[in-house]
């Protein structure tokens, strides 16, 4: 039997964290204790828990079309990600920005 542990590891916090299922990005960092700014509880308005995909681009899920939305109107760049909208189903690495 294969372990399916996979991992989450965050650039600048030198943190790396495992998982086993598939799961929404900012519930797991809010589970983790990991700091992300969030504004509007999870709701997709307010674009504040963005992250940038550095590896495995291809272990989350497609945009919602609430985030496809959100990141035209932002401009956000392909890898450009908000927390609250995606699901993380491998492992890979990723960079909160700063809050400003």
């Amino acid at each position: 039997m294969t372990d399916s542990t996979k991992t989450l590891t965050i650039l600048g916090n030198l943190l790396t964290l495992n998982f086993k299922e598939s799961v929404n990005v900012l519930d797991f960092l809010n589970a983790k204790k990991v700091s992300i700014a969030q504004s509007c509880g999870g709701n997709g308005t307010c674009t504040t828990c963005r992250f940038f995909v550095r590896e495995g681009v291809e272990n989350f899920s497609p945009r919602s079309e609430l985030e496809i939305e959100r990141a035209t109107e932002r401009d956000f760049l392909f890898n450009e990600r908000l927390a609250c909208q995606t699901e993380i189903t491998g492992s890979a690495v990723i960079e909160i920005p700063d809050e400003d």
